[in-house]
This record gives C-alpha cells, sequence and structure tokens, in this order.
C-alpha cells in the first residue's frame, strides 16, 4: 500500500495552469506568476513546504530592503507605494524565471535615496540599454576615459588610480540631460568610448543615488555623477578610435588627448 505525506497539498497541473488548494483556499497558478518555475518544481519534487512559500511571494520577500521592497500580485511597491519603471517590470520577470532580486532590491534602496525624480525613472532602463552590470551591494559598473598617469582627462588633478574615490558637491553638477557637455563627474558605457580621448580605461563603480543626470546625446551612451569609485582598468590597451576631427586635435595636445578650449575649466572632469 502507497504511503502519502500527510503534508501533500492536493493539486492539478491544467495545461500551463497549477491548481493547488492550500488550507482550504485554492490557488490558480498561472505561467505568469513571479514563482512558477519553482512551484512546479517544488510539486515535481513533493516539497509541500516549498509550495506553500512559493504560492505566496510576499512571505518570501517581505524582508527584502529591510521590509522596504514589496511584491504583491506581481507589483512592486518601495515603502507602499506602487513603483511603474523599467527597474520594476524587471524584478518581477526575474523572480517569474526563478532569478534571485536581491542584487536588484539593494539597488532600488540605493536608487531611492537619489532626489532626481528623472534619475530614479531613467537609470535602470541606462544600464540595460548600455549592458552596465549591477554589483551585488546594489551598485553599478561603467567605464572611463583617463590619461597615462590616471588623472582625469579635462584638468589632469582627479587621481584615477584603481581604489580611488572620486567626488564633487552635487549641486555643481549639471542635472540638465539636454545640456551634454557640462560639470560633472563623467562615466559611460563600452560604446561610447571610441568617442573619446584618453589613454586608459578604467572600470568605475557607482551608487545610484550620486548619479546625476544622463545626456541625451550619442544614445544616451554616458552619465554624470557626483562620486564614484575606481575599481580596475580594462587588461588590454584599446586603440584609440577617434574621428579625423579629434585626431588633428589630439595630434596638437602634449599628452595627445583631445581636450576642446571649454574643457580647459577643471569643472568638466
Amino acid at each position: 500500500m502507497t504511503e502519502y505525506s500527510t503534508d501533500a497539498l492536493p493539486y492539478l497541473i491544467q495545461g500551463e495552469n497549477i491548481i493547488v488548494i492550500i488550507d482550504n483556499i485554492n490557488h490558480t497558478i498561472s505561467k505568469t506568476h513571479v514563482s512558477y518555475g519553482k512551484i512546479r518544481d517544488s510539486i515535481r519534487d513533493l516539497d509541500w513546504a516549498s509550495v506553500r512559500e512559493f504560492v505566496d511571494p510576499v512571505k518570501r520577500i517581505i524582508n527584502y530592503g529591510q521590509g522596504r521592497v514589496k511584491i504583491v500580485d506581481e507589483q512592486v511597491f518601495w515603502d507602499g507605494e506602487e513603483m511603474h519603471n523599467t527597474l520594476s517590470s524587471r524584478m518581477v520577470e526575474m523572480l517569474r524565471e526563478g532569478f534571485s532580486i536581491d542584487a536588484m532590491v539593494k539597488f532600488m534602496d540605493n536608487l531611492m535615496l537619489n532626489p532626481s525624480f528623472r534619475s530614479v525613472n531613467e537609470l535602470y532602463g541606462f544600464l540595460e540599454r548600455n549592458n552596465l552590470p549591477i554589483t551585488p551591494d546594489g551598485c553599478f559598473l561603467a567605464y572611463k576615459r583617463v590619461r597615462e598617469d590616471y588623472t582625469d582627462v579635462y584638468s589632469g588633478k582627479n587621481d584615477n588610480s584603481i581604489g580611488e574615490t572620486v567626488m564633487m558637491d552635487r549641486n555643481k553638477v549639471n542635472d540638465n540631460k539636454d545640456q551634454t557637455c557640462s560639470p560633472g563627474l563623467h562615466f559611460c558605457s563600452k560604446e561610447y568610448l571610441s568617442s573619446f580621448g584618453g589613454s586608459r580605461i578604467m572600470i568605475v563603480k557607482i551608487n545610484p543615488a550620486d548619479v546625476v543626470s544622463i545626456p541625451t546625446d550619442y544614445g544616451f551612451s554616458k552619465g554624470r555623477c557626483c562620486k564614484y569609485q575606481v575599481t580596475g582598468e580594462l587588461g588590454i590597451k584599446p586603440e584609440l578610435a577617434f574621428t579625423k576631427t579629434v585626431q588633428e586635435n589630439a595630434n596638437t595636445h602634449e599628452d595627445n588627448i583631445f581636450t576642446p578650449d571649454w574643457l580647459d575649466d577643471p569643472r568638466y572632469r
């Protein structure tokens, strides 16, 4: 005689839907449910405790971000406020596919400390568009060209050696994304690197709270912030890919770095 676990739950696999009864409550889990895959796998493995946990995703993520991030009916809330942006949509999608969203939640917690409405709503889309990764502590990585001696291209005063942190007053960074060449600490995508001078390419780590603006030129491929940490350098020194005009200007500069006249202002870093 076959013995059945007393913890087993009544269920039915109906096409792409899973129907399961928990504590006399009927739950229909469609394929769009954030934990559909894990519920299906847990039923297959007869792991009934996990089925109970995954059917109600709120129980599983209630403590994310010290309880500030919750997902209810596949909608993301931060401090009780419903979020409608690319980041919240991606978090739900990743949960649905069985991925951890720990780093995403930390990223959201950091991002929500940013006082800029525009940065909060546009930054994650910028990262996806430019293939820039999020770190486990909720920051992100980007690139920056510097001089051969690791100082910044514009002023030659900021040390961008690995391990250094560079910062400036936030209220001195231009937050107008339509003013494309303006004061601020600059970072960019890998694709943008060929559009800018500099002998070395550094990898910088940026807290989303410190991003001020994403300029509209070059397909939204660069940004301005008020603080970053230099975490690495690309191992192979790439060929400098300039337009003819930039090459001609670069050849007149003693460091072979293109520096337009208006960049003499040390604020433009």
